[in-house]
Parts: structure tokens; C-alpha cells; sequence
């Protein structure tokens, strides 16, 4: 075989020449055996679309159950949605539909009008128990509707007639030899039934939960069977940072005396509280919508209080005392059980160090818009000493206040919808109870009870928790470091040192003029001088904002009201 030859060492006119050599070699190559073909490759077969199953209702049963679900409302735009209503956030009624619907669970009419994608309940005989506003959040909100069932369809006219000939025709008829297969069990309306809040747990987002469902409500309504609600609103003990030294006295025109600012009278709020209780009209404490034409502001409030709350019922720390969740620490020789510290395990005693959690608690038969936030706005005013605990009494008394004072209601995030109450005793099936889902959920390809381990709604939340409670400690420890900065720790807490200078004197003298007022939000407001909400500028009566409405609107204004057609006629409109 030649030896390939060293090209290196060619000059450059003798690379010229073997360039066109090779060159007229490769076209005649070309003439007479044509272009070099590229290598082929069998052609890979495209793949198949994988084929959408199409859903058909006709083929499932429903039933009508009601759901009971919680929520973190402080991301959500409120539970209602409405159309054409574009919202910085989601409702919650957004993200349910999209799980009933993810799951074929409902089965709503068809409306020309409406995008796929829009809300349609229309068929579902759907129902919602109380309206949240945009960040309230609910831990016993209740809807009822009708679902997709597994119990089996009845056999139609046509079927039973073909089993009707089949058997005259002696079709089905067994042989001395054949055995009789065992009868089919008949449909167990709970076990045998879907897994519903398993099914939307997996679908929903982890700041909403499913908790129960209940499987026969007869005649029910999720908005017309309620007869009572109960809300809470949390605050902090104090409600805001206090402002050391002598700064943070509060001025002595306060009702309740000299006292550091943030710092709420407990007994104050709660002496004011308890005025809530019995019936009472309520048009001072809420804002008014002439939409709904409300006549009758009539309300019973039968509990309203506020207490204290134990670390248990804010925090895992409540489920995780029980023995079945406490750190196992093995007993040693004489069976005594003690922690790695030598202390015994529980704590006998906890000490909660401030800042403490409080809720206004409160429970009536129905609650007027923003009524709650507006009661919480009063106490709060009291419980600074901006006001007496009697303005609870002026405000209820219509004689007296018929005009509502113009005033701030509190912020919306604290708030919870706490429990309904309903006109007779419905079975819930809760999550983690075996039931539903057929034979151990194998029906709805789902593994556990749906309550505890992978998935469950349990790791959800606690995912939740935990991420808030990092950032709290987090936050809260920057908070401590900056607040305390080089003190010694060893000061006495109560000691306060009064000799004041010139600086100080003049801080306290400015602030009488700029007031600070906590409304539940992360801060308070700077209002300037207090004026007393008695004193304030008042609304227009309920009558003379309905007969506004309905004059914009060109209705009618109802005959029976007189006061309203007095109104039109004084010119007040």
C-alpha cells in the first residue's frame, strides 16, 4: 500500500497542482457515477396522540352532599366570585370549581353565554353558607351542591325488558353442575361512595382544605339551614410595638389614665364586649349595601367575649401533646420517663411571654356586612382609651345615634369564620375516618386515609405552618435584635427612668398632637388629633342611602316606607 505522502514539505505551487488533480479526479467520479448519496435511515413512525377520553355524564349517578372546607384567606380575593370581575387574586370559589370540575365531579348545565373556563354552577344546586371578604379566612365554611356518585346507575326500561326475555328463554337458567354466584352486595352509601375530600385535597391549593363531607343532607341549604355563625379576630397583647422611655406614655387626656402606648385594657374590650350580646340593631356597625334594600337591621348576638389564647390552639404544639405525637424517650429501669435534659415531658406548667394572642370571639343567629370588623373597630378604640366603654350603648341606640358616625373598621386578615350552625344534625364523614373510595380507595387509585403521611392534608398544612413559623422566628428575632441593641438584659422590665430631658419633653408635647390608632392591621395609624367618634361627621340614614339607590337605578321607591317618599320629597336626594 502507498505511503501517504508528507505534505508538509511541499511547496506551495506543487499543493496547487495536487489540489486540481484531485479536484478533476472527484468530477469525473461524479460524471460517471452520479453524487454521493447521503446514508438512509429507516423512518421512526410519529407517534400517536394519546386519545382524550370523552367524559359522559349519563353514564355516573349523582348525589347532593355538603362539604365542609377551611381556608388562609390573606392571599384570596374572599369566597364569592363574580363574573366579569377581574380580581388581584383568586377566590376561593375559583379554585374549588377548578377541582370539582379537574375531578368530574359536577356536572354543570351548559350556558351559550359562558367560556369554557368560566364559573358555571348552574344544574349543581349549589349553595354557600357565609360570604367571606377579601382575606378573611374560614376553618368551618360549609357548601352543599350535587356531585358524581359511584353508586350504580338503575337499569333503564329497555334493559330490564331484555333480561325480562333472556330469562323467559331459560338463557340464564344453571345447570346441576353450576354453582350460584354469591348476590352482588347492595351499594353502602359512605363506604362504598367516593373519597371526596381526598380527591380535592390532592387538587386544591395547601392553603385550602377539605374537612368533611356529609352524605344526606335531605332538604338542605347550605345558606338558608344556617341559623348561627361564629367569628374570631385575633390581636397581639400589645396590639403594636411600644415606644420606650417616656415617648411611649401614653398622654393623660386618655381615658384610662396614664399608660405605655400599645398596650390594650383587656377589661376594658371586654366590659364592651359583653354590651354586644341580646338583640340589638346593628346599623351603626356595619356598612350599608342599597343594592340589597335591607329594612331590618335587627341582629341577636349570643356570645361576645374576648380571651386569651393558649399556645396549643395557634400552633401544631396543641396536636403534638397528645401521646401519640410527644418525642419518645424509652423508659428506664424503674419505668420512669424523662427528656434528654432530665426534665419530665411534658412541662407541668408554661408561661406564655409577651406578645400574647387574644380573640374577639362572637356568635349570633346572622351578621350584617362588615359587622364583625366593625364591632372590632369600636373595641379597639376602647381598649386604647381613646373611648368609654358606653359608646357600644350610644351606638346601639338607634333614639340616640340614628345617623352612623363616620369611622374606620378594622383590618380584614385577623378575621375568621370560625363555625356554622345549622338547623338540624348532619353526618359528617371527616377526613381520616375510613370511609368512602370503595375497597381502601383502590376505586379512586388514591393510597392512605387522606389525613396523615405522603399527601395527606396534615403534611400539607403542616408545610404551611412551618414555612410561617421560620419566618416568624426569623423576623422576630431581627426584630428583638434591633429593639434591644446594646441594653444590658440585666435592666429591670418594669424599671423606666423618669429623669427626662429637654428632647423628651418636647416628644411628648408633639405627640398630643398626632394620635397612633390600632385597627387590627400590622401597624397603626397616624390620625393626627382624636377626634371622639361620637363627634365625628355623621352618614345619610339608612332610608335616604336605599331611596338614592333606587332612584339612580329608576325603580320605584316602595310605598310602604314613608320615610323614604319624605326624603324624595325634602330633597335629600
Amino acid at each position: 500500500m502507498d505511503q501517504q505522502p508528507d505534505y508538509s514539505e511541499w511547496t506551495s505551487e506543487k499543493l496547487v497542482e495536487r489540489v486540481t488533480i484531485l479536484e478533476r479526479q472527484l468530477r469525473e467520479q461524479m460524471m460517471r457515477y452520479g453524487p454521493l448519496s447521503k446514508p438512509s435511515f429507516p423512518k421512526s413512525e410519529p407517534k400517536k396522540l394519546k386519545s382524550v377520553r370523552q367524559f359522559d355524564p349519563c353514564k355516573y349517578s349523582t348525589r347532593f352532599i355538603a362539604l365542609k372546607f377551611a381556608y388562609l384567606g390573606r392571599i384570596y380575593n374572599g369566597l364569592e366570585h363574580h363574573a366579569n370581575n377581574t380580581t388581584p387574586y383568586p377566590t376561593i370559589e375559583e379554585e374549588l370549581w377548578k377541582a370539582l370540575s379537574k375531578a368530574k365531579l359536577i356536572f354543570p348545565t351548559p350556558n351559550p353565554s359562558l367560556d369554557d373556563e368560566d364559573l358555571n354552577w348552574e344544574g349543581c344546586e349549589y349553595s354557600k353558607c357565609g360570604r367571606t371578604d377579601k382575606g378573611v379566612s374560614a376553618f368551618g365554611q360549609v357548601i352543599s351542591l350535587r356531585v358524581r356518585s359511584n353508586r350504580p346507575l338503575p337499569l333503564s326500561k329497555s334493559d330490564k325488558a331484555l333480561n325480562n326475555a333472556e330469562d323467559q328463554r331459560g338463557e340464564y337458567d344453571l345447570s346441576e353442575d353450576e354453582e350460584a354466584s354469591p348476590a352482588v352486595a347492595p351499594f353502602d352509601p359512605v363506604k362504598d361512595e367516593i373519597s371526596y375530600p381526598q380527591i380535592l385535597n390532592r387538587l386544591l391549593p395547601p392553603e385550602i382544605r377539605i374537612l368533611a363531607w356529609c352524605p344526606s343532607p335531605t332538604d338542605f341549604s347550605a345558606r338558608f339551614s344556617c341559623t348561627a355563625r361564629s367569628y374570631t379576630y385575633l390581636f397581639t397583647q400589645p396590639a403594636y410595638t411600644p415606644t420606650p422611655g417616656l415617648t411611649g406614655i401614653v398622654p393623660a387626656r386618655s381615658l384610662r389614665g396614664q399608660r405605655r402606648e400599645g398596650w390594650l385594657d383587656i377589661a376594658a374590650m371586654k366590659e364592651a364586649a359583653k354590651k354586644f350580646e341580646g338583640p340589638h340593631d346593628f346599623r351603626n356597625f356595619c356598612k350599608v349595601d342599597p343594592s340589597k334594600q335591607i329594612e331590618n337591621f335587627q341582629r341577636l348576638i349570643t356570645f361576645s367575649d374576648i380571651r386569651r389564647v393558649r399556645p396549643k390552639d395557634t400552633g401544631p404544639a396543641g396536636y403534638l401533646d397528645l401521646p401519640d405525637f410527644r418525642e419518645y424517650h424509652p423508659p428506664d429501669m424503674d419505668g420512669i420517663t424523662t427528656d434528654p435534659l432530665g426534665n419530665s415531658y411534658p412541662p407541668s406548667s408554661q408561661t406564655q411571654p409577651a406578645p400574647v394572642i387574644h380573640a374577639f370571639e362572637v356568635r349570633g343567629s346572622g351578621f350584617l356586612w362588615h359587622q364583625v370588623r366593625h364591632m372590632v373597630a369600636i373595641l379597639f378604640l376602647i381598649g386604647q382609651g381613646l373611648e368609654k366603654p358606653s359608646l357600644v350603648d350610644d351606638l346601639l341606640d338607634i333614639g340616640k345615634t340614628p345617623q352612623k358616625p363616620v369611622y374606620d373598621m378594622a383590618d380584614a386578615a385577623p378575621l375568621v369564620l370560625k363555625d356554622c350552625k345549622f338547623d338540624r344534625e348532619l353526618q359528617w364523614i371527616h377526613i381520616g375516618e375510613n370511609t368512602g373510595g370503595g375497597s381502601g380507595f383502590a376505586r379512586n387509585g388514591l393510597k392512605g386515609d387522606g389525613k396523615h403521611g405522603i399527601g395527606g392534608a396534615v403534611d400539607e398544612l403542616w408545610k404551611v405552618w412551618r414555612g410561617h413559623k421560620i419566618d416568624e422566628t426569623l423576623a422576630g428575632s431581627l426584630l428583638g435584635l434591633v429593639a434591644r441593641g446594646d441594653r444590658d438584659d440585666s435592666t429591670k422590665p418594669n424599671q423606666v427612668d423618669h429623669s427626662k430631658s429637654e428632647a423628651d419633653s418636647k416628644a411628648v408635647s408633639a405627640r398630643s398632637n398626632s394620635q397612633r390608632v390600632f385597627l387590627g392591621g400590622d401597624l397603626p395609624r397616624h390620625v393626627g388629633k382624636y377626634i371622639p367618634v361620637l363627634a365625628r361627621p355623621r352618614m345619610e340614614t339608612v332610608e335616604v342611602v336605599n331611596a338614592k339607590y333606587l332612584k339612580r337605578k329608576g325603580l320605584d321607591l316602595p310605598e310602604r316606607n314613608g320615610e323614604k317618599a319624605a326624603a324624595v320629597d325634602d330633597g335629600c336626594l
